[in-house]
């Protein structure tokens, strides 16, 4: 079964901008996959599209076999999906790390000690367990991609959406993330114009141009 499927897709930003034309797009259950395109292509449009935060004008966006288009079945999808916007602010919102790391899970209903449990262990993986205490808008730019990056993956997504990733990020950051990430057994869709990330963690790519996505 295929995790996405887009069909027809058609979408243009208030003033007539207009950035995908009869788009299509299939992504297979497991795949992990790069996005790539110029700057202003439509890679974190489509993103926000996928979860939601855009309305298409047309054209239709199935995910795991079942059509989503109102805001319950984005709601539902959401769920089981984790977005990670190019921006880390953006994404960043409680006053420490591992309360915004935790904050998903809990806003789930998940009780307090599982959450904490599982906090504790994705920050032992990431390397973030002597940041956990700190203010995440105090931190370097790669620190909080890390951190935005764990509060994704804490709640178990099937599907990962990854905007620039390793924007601003050391090598030894990008070693955590690729490493975690090898491991992800989901489905992946990362932008990126790191060119060395995505060969060593994605097994196929779809590139954006002209409003239409080309293998």
């Amino acid at each position: 079964m295929n995790c996405l499927e887009i069909h027809q897709l058609n979408f243009s930003y208030p003033g007539g901008r207009r950035v995908f034309r009869d788009l299509n797009l299939s992504v297979q259950s497991g795949e992990k996959a790069a996005l790539t395109g110029a700057n202003g292509a439509g890679k974190s449009t489509l993103f926000q599209l996928l979860t939601g935060l855009l309305k298409p004008q047309s054209g239709s966006i199935v995910a795991w076999g079942k059509t989503v288009a109102s805001e319950e079945e984005f709601r539902q999808m959401r769920r089981r999906t984790g977005l990670m916007f190019q921006d880390p602010d953006d994404q960043l919102i409680c006053p420490s790390v591992e309360e915004d790391i935790a904050f998903t899970l809990l806003n789930h209903g998940m009780p307090p000690r599982e959450v904490a449990g599982k906090v504790d262990e994705i920050c032992r993986k990431l390397g973030l367990a002597a940041l956990k205490t700190r203010v995440p808008f105090h931190l370097s730019w790669g620190q909080k991609q890390l951190v935005s990056l764990a509060g994704i993956l804490v709640t178990e997504p099937q599907l990962l959406l990854l905007d620039e990733p390793t924007a601003g990020a050391d090598d030894h950051l990008k070693s955590l993330m690729l490493d975690h990430l090898q491991q992800f057994t989901g489905t992946l869709l990362v932008s990126s114009h790191d060119s060395d990330f995505l060969e060593r963690l994605c097994s196929s790519a779809y590139h954006i141009s002209n409003g239409s996505v080309m293998r």
